[in-house]
C-alpha cells in the first residue's frame, strides 16, 4: 500500500541523525533528499489533478482546489495554486516524466512547462518537444536563474532569423500591459511612518534597484553606517530589506539622482544596449544591465532620459572599447563592464553590477593594465576568493570571462561561465 511505504519513508527520515554522518554523506544525503522530495511535488501534482478532475473540492466544501489542497495538506495558497496549475494541461510530457524522477526540481519544471506552453500557435509539435528537450538539457547545466533566462528566449533556437522581431512585438504588449498596471500609493500610520505599495514595469523598477544597491553596496557599509548615524557593526548587522528601505529613504532625499551617493561609478545610471538599426527602426530589442529585455520602442523612449546611457552595438554585439593606463577604472569603462558583465562573472552568483569590483585579470601589481581586455566585475566575496589564488578568472578568445576552479573542486580545471553567457544555436535541420 502507497501510504504505507510513505509512512515507513517518513519514519526513516525522522530517525536520520545528521551528525553522525560524514562530509561526503552529508552532500549525498542532501541530494537524495531534494530529488526524493521533487519526486513527491510531481506525485502531488498528478493527485491534485485526479482530484481536480473528481471534483473532491466541491465535495468537500472548498470554494476551489487550490483552497482545498491548503487546507487538506496545510500549505501556504501559494504553494497549492503553483501545484495545481502544474497539473492541468496535457503536454509537456518529457518534463513532468523529468520531474516525477526527481530529475528536474519543481522550480525547473515549471520554468519549462511555462516557457514551452507560451511559445507561439505557430510552432508545431515537432518544434516545440526540441524546445522541450533543450530545456531539459540546459536545466542539468544551469542554476534556476539562468534557466530563466534561457527559457525566456527558447523560441531563438526554434526560428533564429523571425525572433527578435517577435519578441520585440510581444515585450512591447507586456510592456503596455505593465504601463497600464502602474500604480503607486501610500498612508501615514499614525506612529511616524508611512506605509506604501507600487507595481512598476521592470525596466523602471531596474532603474529603482540600481540606486538603491548602489547606496547599500558592501563597499559603501562605512559610508553608508555615517550616513544613517550608525556604527559601521551595526549597520553591518541589520538584515537586507531593512537596509534597503533606509536606502529608499536616502534616494528619495537626495533628487534629483545626480545627488546620489556613487557605488563604483554606478548609481542611478541604466545602461541600455541595442543594435542601431533596432534604435533606428524601433523595431526588435534591447537590453539593460539589469538583464531585462525591452522592446525597442522602449529603449528609443528611454533614450530621451538624461540618466540613461544607450550603447550601441556593432554586427558583432561588441561595444566600443577604451584603455587607460590608470589603476582605477573609470565611470565609463564600469558602464560598459556592467554592460557586458550583466553583475558578478563568477558561475552561478546573482550579485548586481552595483555590487561588484572591476576586477584585473592580470593584476595590477603584475603590470596588468587597467583597460576592458582585463577587466571583469566580481562581487566583494568572489573579488577576494580570486586574489586568494585558488580560483582563478581569465579572458576566453571569445571575449568571455572564464572561471576556472582549483583542483580540489575540479580535478580538471574545466573552466567554468556564468549562465547568462551562454549562447543558444539553432537546432539542426
Amino acid at each position: 500500500m502507497i501510504v504505507d511505504q510513505l509512512s515507513s519513508l517518513a519514519d526513516d527520515l525522522a530517525a536520520l541523525e545528521p551528525w553522525q554522518q560524514t562530509g561526503a554523506e552529508v552532500r549525498e544525503v542532501i541530494v537524495a533528499v531534494q530529488r526524493t522530495r521533487t519526486a513527491l511535488d510531481a506525485t502531488m501534482s498528478r493527485l491534485v489533478g485526479c482530484a481536480d478532475q473528481m471534483g473532491l473540492a466541491k465535495d468537500d466544501g472548498a470554494a476551489s482546489t487550490t483552497a482545498w489542497l491548503s487546507a487538506a495538506a496545510n500549505m501556504t495558497k501559494g504553494a497549492a495554486s503553483k501545484l495545481v496549475g502544474l497539473s492541468k494541461g496535457t503536454g509537456c510530457e518529457a518534463t513532468r516524466q523529468a520531474w516525477g524522477r526527481g530529475e528536474l526540481s519543481t522550480d525547473q519544471a515549471a520554468v519549462i512547462i511555462k516557457a514551452v506552453e507560451a511559445l507561439p500557435d505557430w510552432v508545431d509539435e515537432q518544434p516545440r518537444a526540441d524546445a522541450e528537450t533543450h530545456l531539459i538539457a540546459l536545466a542539468g547545466e544551469h542554476d534556476l536563474e539562468g534557466l530563466q533566462r534561457l527559457a525566456h528566449r527558447v523560441l531563438e533556437v526554434i526560428d533564429p532569423d523571425g525572433y527578435d522581431e517577435h519578441l520585440g512585438e510581444q515585450l512591447r504588449q507586456e510592456e503596455e500591459r505593465a504601463r497600464v498596471r502602474t500604480r503607486f500609493a501610500m498612508a501615514r500610520r499614525g506612529d511616524g511612518t508611512n506605509r506604501g505599495v507600487f507595481v512598476l514595469g521592470d525596466t523602471d523598477g531596474d532603474v529603482l534597484r540600481a540606486a538603491i544597491e548602489g547606496i547599500i553596496a558592501p563597499r559603501r557599509n562605512g559610508a553608508a553606517a555615517e550616513s544613517f548615524g550608525m556604527g559601521a557593526d551595526d549597520w553591518a548587522a541589520l538584515p537586507r530589506d531593512q537596509k534597503m528601505g533606509h536606502a529608499f529613504a536616502e534616494l528619495v532625499n537626495h533628487l534629483p539622482t545626480d545627488a546620489l551617493p556613487v557605488s563604483g561609478g554606478l548609481a542611478a545610471t541604466v545602461a541600455v544596449t541595442i543594435d542601431a538599426d533596432n534604435l533606428a527602426t524601433g523595431t526588435g530589442t534591447a537590453t539593460n544591465t539589469s538583464g531585462t529585455t525591452m522592446s525597442a520602442t522602449k529603449a528609443q523612449r528611454m533614450a530621451c532620459n538624461a540618466h540613461l546611457v544607450a550603447l550601441l552595438l556593432d554586427g558583432d554585439s561588441h561595444v566600443i572599447d577604451h584603455g587607460t593606463t590608470r589603476r582605477l577604472y573609470d565611470r565609463h569603462q564600469r558602464l560598459i563592464l556592467a554592460t557586458r558583465d550583466g553583475g558578478c562573472v563568477f558561475p552561478r552568483c546573482d550579485r548586481p553590477p552595483a555590487w561588484c569590483e572591476a576586477h584585473h585579470l592580470d593584476f595590477w601589481a603584475e603590470g596588468g593594465p587597467t583597460d576592458l581586455d582585463n577587466a571583469a566585475l566580481l562581487c566583494h566575496f568572489h573579488h577576494h576568493l580570486v586574489h586568494e589564488g585558488q580560483w582563478t578568472a581569465r579572458m576566453a578568445h571569445d571575449g568571455i570571462v572564464e572561471v576556472i576552479p582549483p583542483p580540489h573542486v575540479d580535478p580538471d580545471q574545466t573552466p567554468q561561465r556564468h549562465s547568462r553567457f551562454t549562447r543558444q544555436h539553432p537546432r539542426a535541420g
